[in-house]
């Protein structure tokens, strides 16, 4: 740094922090958030440290400072091989006979709240479903109303806790043979799960949604937490996350049927929790996506945490997200091919 101004120590002091950021994003996946929980935090801005990073090697690019842009460069080339893809430029493939169309969708209770100040949300949800007609859809943060009804045949909404309803539901327009509750403590379950019949195929179709990170960009309704609460409340949601995971996947472990996974996972492709509800499944939005998978809406800021993850031996045709402000997420939808 002898030969840089004082100007550009400082940045490629910053730049070096952008690059030590993304060093610890490669090992994220491997690091369980019970035992890292601070670290952990760094999922949350992976687009951010790759983003700043690029501006930094376009800066040296423009400079002339070789070093600085070999080290900017090597670091996003590992990037590449080491973190999931922030953009997707394909799309699917064309439609074949026997298909599945699943959709995924946190409803936020329908705007009980009134958090989208716009009329008639659960009319709107209806009509919009309606016009994609998805073979399954699986909902979270979802209650019954009386406004609100879908013309499918079998739905599992199964009881939790003495006459309660779980907050997850799972319509299906192919018959459900069987479905069940997966628990994590005394609050609402993690996952349900509904076995579809599907011809000579069984499928077992989990609903997920694990618990929320509270970072919420409403001032006016959840006040200003200052960092150190913050911080505080993210080392423990992921904590719960990792133990609403491991309920999940036990689960999993004694399935006889081919399995796919929808949901909210509340968390980023960044984190020990996607590599680890991934497993041996694949992404829908991996696979068949295109653009940046936002399913979150954050001020704008492209989040991707709600997903669908599919059996290796079925294949992905299509993925898309849908841009419909009915709630705080946007539903997905994938399509496979038996």
């Amino acid at each position: 740094m002898k030969k840089l101004s004082f100007i550009h120590k400082v940045l490629f002091t910053i730049n070096i922090l952008f690059i030590v950021g993304l060093f610890f994003a490669f090992i994220l996946p491997y690091l369980p958030p019970e035992k890292f929980g601070l670290i952990s935090l760094l999922s949350l801005i992976v687009p951010i440290l790759l983003f700043g990073t690029l501006i930094f090697l376009i800066f040296w690019l423009l400079t002339r400072r070789k070093k600085q842009v070999y080290i900017n460069l090597f670091i996003l080339i590992l990037s590449f091989f080491f973190i999931p893809s922030l953009y997707k430029l394909s799309g699917g493939t064309e439609a074949t006979e026997n298909e599945l169309s699943i959709m995924s969708y946190n409803v936020r209770k329908f705007n009980m709240y009134e958090w989208i100040k716009s009329e008639n949300i659960p009319l709107r949800i209806r009509e919009f479903m309606e016009v994609q007609q998805p073979d399954i859809i699986a909902f979270q943060e979802y209650q019954q109303l009386e406004n609100f009804s879908l013309n499918y045949p079998y739905i599992s909404n199964p009881i939790y806790k003495n006459k309660l309803r779980s907050s997850l539901a799972i319509f299906s327009k192919y018959p459900i043979i069987s479905e069940g509750v997966i628990r994590f403590g005394r609050n609402q379950p993690s996952a349900i799960y509904a076995d579809i019949k599907k011809g000579t195929d069984t499928l077992r179709i989990y609903n997920f949604r694990f618990n929320s990170l509270g970072i919420i960009p409403d001032k006016d309704f959840f006040g200003h937490p200052n960092s150190e609460k913050l911080l505080k409340r993210l080392r423990s949601s992921f904590k719960i996350q990792e133990k609403q995971l491991k309920a999940l996947n036990n689960d999993i472990e004694q399935c006889k049927y081919k399995m796919i996974l929808a949901g909210d996972m509340n968390n980023t492709a960044y984190s020990w929790m996607y590599k680890h509800t991934k497993n041996e499944f694949n992404d829908s939005f991996s696979e068949a996506g295109k653009g940046f998978g936002k399913t979150y809406s954050f001020n704008g800021f492209p989040l991707r945490i709600d997903y669908i993850f599919v059996d290796k031996s079925i294949k992905i045709r299509t993925h898309e997200n849908f841009r419909v402000q009915y709630s705080d997420h946007f539903p997905i939808m994938t399509t496979l091919s038996f």
